[in-house]
């Protein structure tokens, strides 16, 4: 997971948030793009992993911070 968050997180620069939609028989505008919701339901996926394995490992100080770091890398600032 925290492969493919890096790989769509090096497109998402190209994304634009919004996209043009027409279903035909006058229903046209724009939505919000897919790419992101799909991002964000990844990522979220990513940290409650990342959570549990945490949790389920009783990780110690050192784990703990390997975890914390790794969250930071993949972290999405605006």
């Amino acid at each position: 997971m925290a492969e493919k968050l890096l790989e769509e997180g090096r497109k998402m620069p190209k994304e634009s948030l919004v996209i043009d939609y027409n279903n035909g028989g006058g229903q046209a505008g724009i939505r919000e793009n897919p790419y992101y919701q799909a991002y964000e339901k990844l990522l979220a996926s990513f940290l409650k992993t990342l959570d549990a394995a945490e949790s389920i490992s009783g990780a110690g100080e050192g784990e703990t911070l390997k975890l914390d770091a790794l969250r930071a890398k993949i972290k999405v600032t605006a």
